[in-house]
């Protein structure tokens, strides 16, 4: 969901379009000027069907394309974007990223929403048979380190558990 509705943008961008300075309607709305700037680009490129979904550029190939149009004419990240209609220079930055770093693949990854605060479990790449002593000795201290803390911390909890009955 976008933090500015599609009407504000526009309204936005038309104020700057019409000569007001980006830095005065900066204060005015408290957005980023280089963020108005962008949307007057976007509006004055595709007027009224600016900030529509863009669905034509969803799928790996259509990504790819939109870089190399950008190559092939040389143009900036934000004007590329701005040529796209696409609701934020970002995205595109982000696709450049991860074309640069994995190459095409990775452009048809989309992650969508928040990342987990919960670090994940590595599981371990071998069974228990096929490890090395060093490393079950390593494991073992891990869960006795682990089974010191949870015994505290239950302590912790029946020495809170106590002082609010003696407070009663």
């Amino acid at each position: 969901m976008s933090k500015y509705s599609r009407n504000l943008k526009i309204s936005i961008a038309n104020e700057f379009l019409s000569g007001v300075s980006s830095e005065i309607l900066s204060k005015k709305y408290s957005i980023c000027s280089s963020q108005i700037r962008y949307w007057g680009q976007v509006v004055a490129i595709h007027s009224n069907d600016s900030f529509q979904p863009t669905s034509h550029l969803r799928d790996a190939q259509a990504r790819l394309q939109a870089l190399e149009l950008m190559w092939a004419n040389d143009w900036s990240l934000r004007y590329t974007s701005a040529m796209l209609n696409l609701v934020s220079p970002g995205i595109l930055s982000a696709w450049l990223n991860r074309y640069r770093e994995k190459g095409f693949v990775e452009l048809a990854h989309q992650s969508r929403g928040r990342l987990s605060m919960k670090p994940s479990r590595i599981a371990s790449t071998h069974c228990n048979d096929e490890k090395t002593v060093e490393e079950l000795k390593e494991e073992i201290t891990y869960l006795q380190a682990e089974n010191a803390v949870l015994k505290k911390l239950e302590e912790l909890r029946q020495t809170k558990r106590q002082q609010t009955k003696k407070k009663r």
